[in-house]
């Protein structure tokens, strides 16, 4: 991700993510310029995180899986 400076980043992308239907746990670090989302792979999907993370303002330059 890029671009967040605060706390209150954070809150903005934690809050538009956990919208998403399946969603366990958010994860949003401003100071670590990542975000980390568990989620029900039968409900959500990367492709849909990634658009409600770009819908925030900022963007998503790397996805990893685990």
């Amino acid at each position: 991700m890029s671009g967040m400076t605060c706390a209150g980043c954070e809150e903005h992308v934690n809050h538009e993510v956990n919208k998403l239907s399946g969603i366990i746990k958010s994860t949003a670090s401003y100071e670590n310029g990542n975000a980390i989302v568990e989620f029900d792979n039968s409900k959500t999907n990367i492709a849909e995180i990634e658009i409600a993370i770009n819908g925030t303002g900022y963007s998503v330059r790397d996805k990893k899986e685990k």
